[in-house]
């Protein structure tokens, strides 16, 4: 016997599997559990925040972050090639408020003796005393003892309450005091990353009869930051640079650490 099937709709489609029942007791357990949840979620926030607050004070600390005081780029070339104290000057004055310029620096204020010649003999002035040339064409350099000076003229004409120090011989933990501070500092180093190298240029310092061999790579930039690991300068021949604490530490030492702080 055949059977007839009963006829479906092609638009037919079965019913939704209804939704499984939870019992009135389980409801309960699930709203009650909520707060618990919250809060563990909330811990586990405050100590993932903790970590990265931690990993972010460490890193400062080891200099994997530098946060280095953000002085104006002042560029020695082409006005000054030789004017590198005069141009790192000018940057932490203009840090410190102060409408300096590299070329008044240089010429105005900043100690300086040009070279002569006497029956064949070179003079000049010796670099702790002023800058030993033209910063423009034929010049050297000069150490910190003459751009405290020269800096110190320039803030009294200026009436401000600020004097720079020559600090030679501070330590790189005083130097990152002041930097703690808000205080950039003038440091010397060199322009090649080497000990300090001397020249084939001579002369004499007149009022002592010392003869001083210039410097081929002495160079004055402004220390910014530094680190553990790292250190950033301004340096007046290419702006910012960061460089490893150890390179610029190298540097620094080699050149008797000299160095000159406005406070």
């Amino acid at each position: 016997m055949t059977r007839t099937l009963p006829f479906v709709s092609p638009m037919y489609s079965a019913p939704r599997t209804a939704r499984r029942y939870r019992p009135a007791h389980a409801r309960r357990g699930f709203a009650a559990g909520a707060p618990a949840r919250c809060a563990i979620a909330l811990v586990c926030a405050v100590l993932m925040a903790g970590s990265l607050f931690l990993s972010w004070a460490l890193g400062v600390r080891e200099g994997l972050f530098l946060h280095a005081l953000d002085v104006p780029v002042v560029l020695q070339d082409p006005l000054l090639p030789n004017g590198c104290e005069a141009a790192s000057l000018a940057s932490a004055l203009q840090f410190a408020g102060e409408d300096a310029d590299m070329l008044d620096l240089a010429y105005a204020y900043i100690p300086r003796e040009d070279f002569y010649t006497v029956n064949g003999a070179r003079f000049g002035p010796s670099p702790q005393n002023a800058y030993a040339g033209d910063p423009a064409g034929l010049g050297f350099y000069c150490f910190a003892a003459p751009v405290a000076a020269g800096a110190n003229e320039y803030l009294a004409e200026a009436g401000s309450a600020l004097r720079a120090h020559d600090v030679t011989g501070v330590t790189a933990e005083g130097l990152r005091a002041y930097l703690s501070s808000g205080t950039p500092v003038l440091v010397w180093i060199t322009t090649d990353g080497e000990a300090p190298r001397l020249s084939a240029f001579s002369w004499t310092v007149p009022s002592t009869g010392e003869t001083v061999t210039g410097l081929a790579n002495s160079h004055c930039v402004v220390l910014t930051a530094l680190g553990r690991t790292r250190a950033r300068i301004m340096d007046p021949l290419c702006g910012e640079r960061t460089l490893t604490a150890g390179e610029f530490l190298f540097m620094f030492e080699k050149m008797g650490s000299r160095a000159v702080a406005l406070t």
